[in-house]
């Protein structure tokens, strides 16, 4: 991190959230970073590509806005109205003006499963294909168990993507791991939970991926489950 940057960082940590996050958009690093969409990887943006073309998807949720890079790829791919969620208020700050000019897309400040939760209610749940992206577990956080505990109890045709998840096998994808029973592994999804979904991880060897090489999983509701893509390698049912 250059040395401008870690001072910056330094001084407004101190500042009130919303301050700060309007700040931030004065830092042109900010825009862009994770080296781009989806971790600054050109094979994980392809495999989206490629179920935007063979899904027609009536909306997407995503969790974990961060700076809304992502957010924005989502938008443009998918040609769908996006609602996205962010537990942190400088974040949120940041990207909620960032976005501000997509009449589109929604930003909301709160946590992941109670955004989940609400909009399970909604009229339109039981109508509309939907992609859901999970990409909200941070540190001493991790809603991902709740938040596929939700989803397939409400939504009945839908692809779920989740970041930062272990492909068995890949070495090369790092994914993430908060101790005894907080790995995101195969072993973490609440299987009964997701009886009759499809499971799917990437086809490309991260030597093919470029960017930080996260890995992924992604999870398919059975009225979809037989919607393959090339970008994407099919492990079970589970």
């Amino acid at each position: 991190m250059p040395s401008l940057e870690r001072t910056y960082r330094r001084v407004t940590r101190h500042l009130p959230p919303e301050l700060a996050g309007r700040l931030d958009l004065r830092m042109p690093s900010y825009w862009g970073c994770w080296s781009g969409p989806l971790n600054g990887q050109a094979r994980r943006r392809e495999i989206l590509r490629e179920l935007a073309r063979a899904i027609q998807f009536d909306r997407v949720l995503e969790t974990g806005t961060y700076r809304g890079t992502t957010t924005e790829f989502f938008a443009a791919v998918f040609g769908a109205p996006v609602y996205t969620v962010e537990r942190d208020p400088r974040h949120y700050a940041f990207s909620s003006r960032r976005l501000s000019v997509l009449a589109d897309v929604h930003v909301e400040l709160g946590d992941s499963r109670e955004f989940l939760a609400r909009l399970a209610d909604e009229a339109w749940v039981k109508t509309e294909t939907v992609f859901i992206y999970l990409d909200a577990h941070w540190q001493e956080d991790l809603p991902l168990a709740e938040e596929l505990r939700i989803i397939p109890a409400a939504w009945s045709r839908c692809v779920v993507m989740v970041d930062d998840f272990q492909i068995p096998g890949d070495i090369g994808y790092q994914y993430d791991d908060y101790g005894p029973g907080q790995a995101l592994v195969e072993e973490y999804l609440p299987a009964s939970a997701l009886e009759g979904w499809s499971l799917s991880y990437p086809s490309a060897p991260s030597g093919e991926e470029t960017g930080f090489k996260r890995g992924c999983c992604v999870l398919a509701s059975p009225t979809l489950a037989e919607s393959a893509v090339p970008g994407l390698r099919l492990s079970r049912i589970l």
